[in-house]
């Protein structure tokens, strides 16, 4: 059976999502080898950010993803060194499960310090918020295992205050001038909770128990086998990555993110860019053998990407590999959808 998505409009995925198709994915990656002997079937690896209501059954079904993923290292040929030989790089992690350590408490609250004192913008309701990143997911294919194909951009612009359509872009969109995004739900509407236009943010806790509190709040209470600290940490990186936030807000979310247990500092991490900076992150508490991870410049503190990590080796998956990488390029506020800065 196969469905199509390409007159679907998107919309941020309503809370759990995130965790349910990636645990259908990582299935997927397990009984690649359990098919029907076809070959050279590719599969991605990702988190999506951006997905309707709609087509969320769609998604688990097809494993298809509002991020689209292309990118490098490994059997792509692109030369790239893939970190096997005891570097880091954005594709592998070779000392995954030894290069951890504490003090992620400490860090996030010098984050959330840094961030506090950020310059409070002017922002309309008229405006939109843009965000280019550079984005690459895994692919599963039966003869060469998890692989990132070449990374790409991705530009996305949200309405500050949620009342009109977005936009997406990325290379090979069938759609030459992007996707659009619904509105953001209404207040009571399903998905609003955790929306991320700019209004809706300003709206949420600036006290760091509070902030947990919501945090972990966002998902179904009425699932027994729900774990709401992974849950609350993992909507602290969907949060972040995507949008932009006032400075009382955003330091709320790291001091908030500080109490969750399990959170640990990886020193050396690398965002899709190839910057090295430093990660808090935090064992997956669905699937054992992935680890996430919020990536941090060491000197200005700011957030520069987010990674996923293996951490155990699953079919033809090496411990060390990236699953899914991105890097922050530029965050602003412009006067119309599809303007750049």
């Amino acid at each position: 059976m196969t469905h199509d998505t390409s007159s679907l409009p998107e919309r941020d995925l309503p809370p759990g999502r995130h965790r349910q198709l990636k645990e259908h994915v990582m299935r997927e990656i397990r009984q690649a080898h359990a098919e029907d002997g076809t070959t050279n079937r590719r599969r991605r690896w990702s988190r999506p950010v951006v997905a309707g209501p709609a087509i969320a059954v769609v998604l688990a079904l097809a494993v298809i993803t509002g991020v689209t993923v292309t990118g490098g290292d490994g059997g792509s040929g692109s030369g790239t060194p893939v970190g096997r030989d005891g570097r880091a790089t954005y594709a592998f992690a070779p000392l995954v499960n030894g290069d951890t350590k504490g003090g992620a408490a400490a860090l996030l609250d010098r984050i959330a310090t840094v961030a506090a004192q950020s310059p409070a913008d002017d922002i309309r309701d008229d405006q939109f918020v843009y965000i280019r990143s550079l984005v690459a997911y895994a692919t599963m294919s039966d003869d060469i295992g998890a692989e990132l194909e070449p990374l790409h951009e991705r530009e996305i612009w949200r309405s500050v205050d949620g009342t009109r359509p977005g936009l997406t872009r990325e290379p090979g969109d069938e759609f030459s001038d992007g996707r659009e995004l619904e509105p953001a739900p209404a207040p009571g509407e399903p998905g609003y909770g955790t929306s991320t236009h700019y209004r809706r943010l300003q709206a949420l806790p600036t006290d760091a128990d509070a902030m947990l509190k919501w945090l972990r709040s966002q998902g179904d209470e009425s699932d027994e086998e729900r774990n709401p600290d992974q849950d609350a940490f993992v909507l602290v990186g969907d949060l972040l990555h995507e949008s932009m936030m006032p400075p009382d807000v955003s330091a709320a979310f790291f001091r908030a993110a500080a109490k969750i247990p399990g959170v640990v500092v990886v020193p050396d991490a690398v965002n899709a860019e190839g910057r090295h900076g430093v990660a808090v992150a935090r064992y997956d508490s669905y699937n054992p053998g992935v680890r996430d991870e919020l990536i941090f410049d060491k000197k200005t503190l700011e957030l520069i990407g987010v990674r996923n990590v293996a951490t155990k080796a699953i079919d033809k998956i090496e411990a060390g590999q990236v699953l899914g990488t991105t890097a922050v390029l530029q965050r602003a506020v412009v006067d119309a959808k599809g303007k750049r800065p």
